[in-house]
């Protein structure tokens, strides 16, 4: 997932190209504090619908759920809006790592069922004495070499 040319035209060629689990990686944003220490993690993947905070710009201090997620990487935020000369409305885009989660997008009653195992696991890397697997793989060699 790495993009080793020095060539603008060329990254932003293999961003626009890249997979949809290789996309959702690049859109991980911070969760607000409080969600943090509810669910014990720092980060998760922006999905459309979640209630986000924006934390730098022009809208900076906006509140707002997410409309739209760009092939660019960019998200419409539906609280920000611009109106232009002719009295026309538009979103303009914002870049994810300007965001903060502050709610997540509900199904009915229930929280998404991705969503909800990708928290279980990730939180499961953070309880104490609980090894992540390439972690795990290094200490093994490492005992085996002495």
């Amino acid at each position: 997932m790495k993009i080793n040319s020095k060539h603008a035209r060329k990254q932003r060629k293999a961003l626009h190209n890249y997979s949809n689990h290789q996309r959702s990686k690049l859109l991980t944003t911070r969760l607000a504090d409080f969600i943090s220490d509810e669910y014990g993690i720092k980060r998760i993947p922006l999905r459309i619908g979640d209630s986000v905070k924006i934390t730098k710009g022009e809208f900076r201090d906006f509140e707002g759920a997410v409309m739209e997620i760009t092939k660019d990487l960019r998200v419409k935020v539906k609280e920000c809006v611009f109106e232009k000369a002719d009295g026309t409305q538009f979103y303009p885009k914002i870049h994810v790592s300007n965001l903060i989660i502050t709610k997540f997008a509900q199904e009915g009653a229930k929280m998404d069922g991705w969503r909800a195992s990708m928290i279980e696991r990730k939180a499961g890397f953070l309880e104490e004495g609980y090894i992540a697997p390439k972690k795990l793989k290094e200490r093994i060699e490492k005992e085996a070499e002495k």
